[in-house]
């Protein structure tokens, strides 16, 4: 039976959390934002919009960044604090009020997901078992489905019975359960953000190993 590097392991469950989250509100995205936001198919339209253009535009320079800097350490940095905000953005929601709001909470969320999902990508390609790769991309898919299809029902019967401001502390609670994990990665590495501003002095590149 094939042992899955503990890199991996964990990328997987934080990436698993994350979704989750995210597929919470994803399939009534519009319910919430024509309920509380604004009666208009247009506003929900351009709110995703927003989302898309912010990480479309920043996801290139910032993964540009990631290959220009040697070692894991900034892609390990940009996937933890990118998680950490997208852990925010459903508190946003809880008071957002006008079409304005949510467009600018979009665009943070598409800012977020750019510097999150690219510096996952290198990381699981990085530390993937070389004679198991479609093994472990398979794990990460089945995970994708799991957390989206039991988010997509879960986060309706929440929203329905509880209310929104429920369904996003919800979210805000999953999402940071994918941080915890990402920053128990490098505690277990021996790794802390002190180091970030050590190894820059230093130009000491930072390498998650891929233990057993």
């Amino acid at each position: 039976m094939q042992t899955i590097n503990k890199t991996i392991k964990f990328l997987i469950f934080s990436d698993f959390f994350l979704l989750f989250s995210i597929g919470l509100l994803s399939p009534i995205l519009a319910v919430f934002v024509l309920d509380h936001v604004e009666n208009s198919m247009e506003v929900v339209g351009y709110a995703v919009a927003c989302y898309w253009v912010a990480r479309v535009f920043m996801v290139i320079p910032f993964s540009w960044l990631m290959d220009r800097t040697k070692g894991e350490l900034d892609e390990y940095s940009f996937m933890v604090l990118g998680t950490f905000f997208i852990a925010f953005i459903p508190l946003l929601y809880m008071v957002a009020s006008e079409p304005w709001h949510l467009y600018l909470i979009q665009i943070f969320n598409g800012f977020a997901n750019a510097m999150a999902v690219p510096a996952w990508r290198v990381l699981f390609t990085n530390h993937i078992d070389k004679d198991f790769i479609g093994f472990e991309w398979s794990l990460e898919d089945v995970g994708i489905g799991i957390a989206t299809a039991a988010s997509a029902a879960f986060g309706a019967i929440i929203a329905d019975r509880f209310g929104f401001t429920m369904l996003f502390g919800i979210m805000s609670f999953f999402a940071l359960m994918s941080s915890l994990i990402l920053f128990l990665l490098g505690r277990s590495e021996k790794f802390n953000f002190r180091d970030l501003i050590r190894n820059r002095q230093n130009r000491a590149p930072f390498k998650l190993d891929s233990m057993k």
